[in-house]
């Protein structure tokens, strides 16, 4: 998240200096514009990744700034977010026929801003995503090569974020592990193989939100980290996923004739967090395997308890 840079345009200082202090909180560099145009300039010349727009402006209005960015080559691809007190629903549908991403009404809250601002940014690097190709990322330190799906190093450091993220502002978050036997382990060829493992990587990205973080962690084990998901929300979503991927399986050239798909689940409230991101994907994969253990639906899940 370091590499990261939003340009805050608010012409209220202790505003504008109190959201910079938050995102600094989450880890994303700031860069504070007072007007339009120095808005303006400072995408044209810096790295910037996403605005944090105001709408009330001393020189002109948010949705005149977000027009002119949205009609420079230069900076027509840099996500738009409106955090305004204008919130009516004519104000809402101006600002995404400008082309905002997303439109957060005043006053807010620290994690909803993160929210949203994480959605957005994911959702950039997916569209970033498809425009090299369907299985390449930007950086392939942290690419599983096959399947185009975050890797464990990417995983382990964004699950440790998110935890301690999730503890710091009071959210949410599980952690999610999928194992897919039988026929991905049995077919002879290595490229049919290969095949079933893309087309697991595919469903599970189709099928999860754009701030979730998936990632292949071990030849057959696919993980998800679900932020401001609680236990029942990450069960659903894997009994969603098991079905899809049975679904998959029947109609796939891949032969997967009797897949077993299990899923151990571990869930952080408001109350007792792990320690470290070992410990939280340790509880998830220990659930894993008693879901092995012919648990109802191969699925066991259940809140972090220490340990």
């Amino acid at each position: 998240m370091s590499d990261i840079t939003i340009c805050i345009v608010e012409d209220y200082e202790d505003e504008a200096l109190s959201l910079s202090h938050q995102m600094a909180l989450v880890g994303y560099k700031t860069v504070i514009a007072g007007s339009g145009e120095e808005a303006l300039r400072l995408c044209r010349e810096g790295n910037i990744h996403l605005v944090l727009l105001d709408v009330g402006l001393p020189d002109m209005d948010g949705y005149e700034v977000c027009r002119r960015l949205k009609a420079d080559p230069a900076t027509v691809d840099i996500p738009v977010i409106f955090v305004t007190a204008r919130g009516d629903a004519v104000d809402v549908e101006l600002g995404h026929a400008l082309g905002a991403v997303d439109y957060v009404p005043k006053p807010y809250n620290l994690p909803m801003i993160v929210v949203h601002v994480d959605a957005a940014l994911r959702t950039r690097q997916s569209q970033l995503d498809l425009v090299s190709g369907p299985f390449m990322l930007v950086d392939p330190a942290y690419t599983d090569q096959l399947t185009g799906l975050r890797n464990r190093r990417f995983l382990m450091e964004r699950l440790q974020e998110e935890s301690e993220k999730s503890q710091r502002y009071h959210y949410p978050v599980s952690c999610l592990i999928l194992e897919v036997e039988d026929g991905v382990q049995e077919e002879a060829e290595e490229d049919l193989s290969d095949e079933l493992l893309v087309e697991i990587a595919m469903t599970l990205r189709k099928n999860s939100r754009a701030f979730d973080i998936i990632a292949r962690y071990d030849e057959t084990l696919f993980a998800a980290v679900l932020p401001h998901a609680r236990m029942d929300d990450a069960v659903a979503y894997g009994k969603k996923i098991k079905q899809e991927l049975i679904q998959m399986a029947s109609r796939s050239s891949c032969v997967l004739k009797d897949p077993r798909i299990s899923m151990g689940i571990t869930a952080c409230l408001n109350g007792e967090r792990p320690g470290s991101a070992e410990e939280f994907l340790g509880s998830s994969m220990n659930k894993l395997l008693l879901a092995k253990s012919n648990a109802p639906e191969h699925i066991v899940a259940g809140e972090y308890s220490g340990g």
